[in-house]
Order: structure tokens, then sequence, then C-alpha cells
């Protein structure tokens, strides 16, 4: 829910008048994926990939 209402702000934004600029979050972004354990990254070794089978017909 947070990232629909966060595109919905964004898309119906003015990126002049942004506070932070587009190129400061990917910049953050990169920064934290560089931070960040590998096993997250990749989500067939972290997350739910851990705890629950590929045999789950959901999935």
């Amino acid at each position: 829910m947070k990232a629909i209402t966060a595109s919905q702000i964004a898309l119906s934004s003015n990126p002049e008048l942004a506070r932070v600029s587009l190129d400061e979050v990917i910049k953050t972004m990169w920064e934290t994926a560089i931070d960040m354990n590998d096993k997250y990254k990749e989500t067939a070794d972290g997350g739910l990939a851990v705890n629950v089978s590929v045999l789950v017909p959901e999935c």
C-alpha cells in the first residue's frame, strides 16, 4: 500500500518542486544495495524462499 501511495504521489507531483532529487534517491538506493546482505538480494536464497516450499501451488 505504501509503495502504491508513494507512486501516486510521485506521478502527480511536479519534479521541479521535489525536495529530494531523483539522482539522490538513486544514489541512496545504490548505497543501500551495496550494504545489503547478498542473500536478501537473491530471493531464492533468503526471505520467504527459506521458509516456503516452491511446491506450494499458489506460488
